[in-house]
């Protein structure tokens, strides 16, 4: 009798709100998703574990704020227990309050006053960018590298989030060519770029939002 090892197929992704108890667990997705990002690279070079303490400790307070705003959204793909993934959304409503900088300002500190100018810069550029008219910001997505299919699955429920409140989506992302084109097969239509300091290329992007059947 032959014994052979059968591979069990992964859980099916999941997704809900994100609770309260699970922030420090997508603070810390989210800092391993983006240590290595385009955005930090142009901000500076700093060391591995100071760039991941400073951006754990700047999404936990994105996570707070987003919890608190009326209208934040945050979502988060599961595969049994296991958190996959991070959608952070925001409605037409999106101006970070006083108390949001307080909380951002231990990320500040541990990045250091040199990486925080460039990533002010940088943030500032990309908000002159963003249009005027009332929409849903796609404003942080984050997954587990060896997780597949995770993004394709929290944009689709995020947009199902935008569709609901009746307003068009606007995304940036810097995950290259490839992440534009789910991006384009799922509605969305690329409307500008942002070079970074280091040549990597940000796409702004557009969706307009599908009316229920």
């Amino acid at each position: 009798m032959n014994s052979q090892t059968i591979a069990r197929p992964e859980p099916r992704l999941e997704v809900r709100d994100l609770r309260w108890r699970e922030l420090w667990a997508g603070a810390r997705l989210l800092g391993q998703a983006y240590e290595d990002g385009a955005i930090w690279a142009a901000a500076g070079s700093l060391p591995r574990w100071q760039r991941r303490s400073a951006l754990t400790a700047l999404y936990l307070a994105e996570l707070v704020i987003a919890q608190l705003m009326s209208s934040g959204i945050t979502l988060a793909a599961y595969r049994a227990d296991r958190l996959d993934g991070i959608l952070v959304l925001y409605g037409d409503e999106r101006t970070t309050p006083w108390w949001g900088w307080a909380l951002r300002s231990v990320a500040c500190l541990l990045a250091g006053p040199r990486a925080v100018v460039h990533a002010v810069r940088i943030s500032n550029a990309l908000d002159r960018m963003r249009p005027s008219r009332p929409h849903v910001w796609f404003a942080v997505l984050g997954r587990r590298v060896d997780s597949v299919g995770v993004g394709y699955v929290l944009i689709r429920a995020g947009q199902a989030r935008a569709d609901a409140l009746g307003l068009p989506g606007y995304l940036e992302t810097s995950a290259g060519p490839e992440q534009v084109q789910i991006n384009e097969m799922l509605g969305w239509t690329s409307v500008d770029e942002y070079v970074l300091s280091t040549g990597s290329v940000i796409k702004t992007m557009w969706r307009d939002r599908t009316a229920p059947s």
